[in-house]
């Protein structure tokens, strides 16, 4: 679970209203009671309609109906509806609306990922990077695994992965089994994950004990090839297929028998489309 404190929730909306909502004020909307409701235009996994309840009750609206993270829609679902005051809709309308629509487009892909993926390798996990918009990680990540996949790393600090450009201060390749054995002795929880960009790099990290070695943009061909000589060398090393991944490539990587096919993909998907109504109930 992602969870989400007051202080998001209230961020969330202060983005919007910084100094509040000055077109109903204006109008005079205060007092008057409405009803909203939600609709999937399209077939969408939905996704944060917890946060956006939350939100619709900070500003004082009862909710009468939400669908949890992670369902399936189909077109003309509904999503959510809330009864109050009328300013109250207004001012939280377009910020819930514009929070499921994201969330709900990165879900969706990141459903049809894995459903590609599984097609070919029902066990292969679908990964999502943390190269995410900055300061949406929380509903990156939660959209992220509504859509059936899972987080490649949540951060830097929790998980010990080494780039190239790591090995270009530590001597390189050639001394990851001094370095592998250097870093076990200092945390012996973690695994030791290694970036490859070729056969060469892959086998000196499985060689060296790496526990997963991530390689970087190569052919599903090159990747399975390399996949068969680094398991000789250490069979129950973790494969991992990274760089371009996407919908029309992932099946054939899970195909040639990664572990876990990682991917920024989801997070630059299409919103959602959903409908919106108001009504007025006086």
């Amino acid at each position: 679970m992602i969870y989400f404190t007051d202080h998001d929730i209230d961020r969330l909306i202060e983005d919007d209203v910084p100094a509040g909502d000055m077109t109903s004020l204006l109008l005079g909307l205060h007092g008057q009671q409405g009803r909203i409701e939600i609709f999937a235009r399209n077939r969408m996994v939905v996704c944060c309609t917890e946060e956006a309840v939350r939100m619709y009750q900070k500003v004082g609206l009862k909710v009468l109906f939400a669908v949890a993270s992670g369902t399936m829609l189909e077109i003309g679902d509904k999503i959510l509806e809330a009864e109050g005051d009328a300013q109250s809709l207004h001012l939280i309308w377009r910020t819930g609306g514009a929070m499921i629509e994201f969330a709900s487009g990165i879900a969706e892909r990141t459903h049809l990922l894995a459903k590609l993926a599984r097609s070919e390798n029902p066990s292969v996990s679908v990964a999502g990077t943390r190269k995410h918009p900055p300061y949406l990680k929380k509903i990156a990540l939660k959209a992220l695994m509504a859509g059936g996949g899972v987080p490649h790393r949540t951060g830097l600090s929790d998980s010990i992965l080494l780039f190239r450009e790591h090995l270009l201060f530590t001597g390189g390749y050639g001394q990851l089994p001094a370095l592998i054995q250097r870093i076990r002795l200092q945390q012996k929880e973690r695994m030791v994950v290694v970036e490859a960009h070729s056969q060469q790099e892959a086998l000196a990290a499985a060689v060296a004990g790496a526990d997963a070695v991530q390689l970087d943009k190569l052919s599903p061909v090159d990747f399975e090839r390399t996949l068969v000589v680094c398991r000789e060398e250490n069979p129950g090393i973790c494969m991992i297929a990274a760089g371009g991944i996407n919908a029309s490539n992932i099946a054939a990587y899970a195909k040639a028998g990664a572990d876990v096919l990682v991917s920024s993909w989801m997070y630059f998907a299409p919103p959602a489309d959903i409908q919106v109504k108001i009504n007025n109930l006086e």
